[in-house]
């Protein structure tokens, strides 16, 4: 995930000067904001995407509604957009005005700009019978007006669960003395695995994954607590590859800025440059029963597979 300085807050910064900026601020990213599920924010631009004008649109006939797709682009928001080997997040932004004029919009995507650092939230307005279906953009969220952000709550905590399980296997390979530079993390709930470059000889296999199964079961019952901290790039190197040089800092800033920083989330002890959510210790996982599933070693890539239990 592609953390450079300017998805950070930026505090004391006025409607116009964001706008400027473009950027969008990730309340997730602080260590406060990764669990912060309501946010206010201001409009900067709402599309309708599709219209009644455009194709057919879903309608209720029960309720006797239609739907319009729309985009909307705030100045912050909670939502974590897809990325990282994250999916998105999920939610609702509704507009803070207290009469009939208040629309809700049900968010089923989140994206992010890396270039320009600006998020968009794609999803439906349900519009009644009694509404004007050619309802001009600017009047569903007017540029500059107040919205309230809310995150789905419970499926927020099961990707959070599922990254912060991923960084578990980080810190059991590690514990396990298998110090392998990870390539990729794949945290979506379909199949989740993360993979290292190296090779385990295949004599060494089966017990290798009897003692990595160990290994991630004792650090969730330590019930270790997760930090998250942003940190100038030596600091962030010095601390992320201690034990070995599993990451370029450069794969996690942007050259051109002035004074790249780096978001660092330690899971059980284990320090990685990352810019997803997570929950607050290993030990929060044992109510799903994560594990490590399998293990593959391929053409150079060892892929580790885990999950919750098969109950869930």
């Amino acid at each position: 995930f592609f953390v450079p300085r300017y998805l950070l807050p930026h505090i004391g910064r006025t409607i116009q000067d964001i706008a400027v900026m473009t950027a969008t601020e990730l309340i997730h990213l602080s260590y406060d904001g990764n669990f912060q599920l309501e946010t206010d924010a201001k409009v900067i631009i709402c599309k309708v995407i599709q219209s009644n004008q455009d194709e057919p649109l879903p309608s209720d006939d029960v309720n006797d509604t239609t739907t319009l797709r729309v985009e909307l682009q705030l100045d912050r928001t909670s939502m974590h957009p897809q990325g990282g080997g994250q999916p998105t997040d999920l939610g609702v932004i509704k507009s803070n005005i207290e009469n009939d004029g208040a629309y809700t919009a049900n968010i089923d995507k989140v994206t992010i700009d890396r270039a320009s650092g600006i998020a968009t939230h794609s999803g439906s307005v349900a519009l009644s019978s009694s509404s004007d279906n050619n309802v001009a953009a600017n009047e569903l969220f007017p540029p500059n007006s107040s919205v309230k952000v809310t995150v789905d709550s419970a499926n927020r905590q099961l990707l959070s669960e599922c990254h912060t399980a991923g960084h578990v296997v980080d810190a059991a390979m590690a514990r396990c003395d298998k110090l392998l530079p990870p390539t990729k993390g794949y945290h979506f709930l379909d199949g989740p695995y993360v993979e290292y470059k190296g090779s385990i000889d295949i004599k060494d296999r089966e017990e290798f994954l009897s003692r990595l199964k160990e290994a991630y079961q004792q650090l969730i019952n330590e019930d270790i607590h997760t930090q998250i901290q942003t940190l100038p790039v030596d600091e962030a190197e010095e601390l992320c590859n201690r034990l070995a040089q599993n990451f370029n800092m450069k794969d996690f800033t942007s050259p051109s800025e002035e004074n790249p920083a780096v978001r660092v989330v330690t899971v059980a002890g284990w320090n990685c440059p990352c810019g997803g959510t997570h929950v607050k210790s290993t030990g929060v996982l044992k109510e799903r029963g994560w594990g490590v599933k399998g293990l593959r070693c391929k053409k150079g890539v060892v892929r580790v597979r885990y999950g919750p239990s098969e109950k869930e």
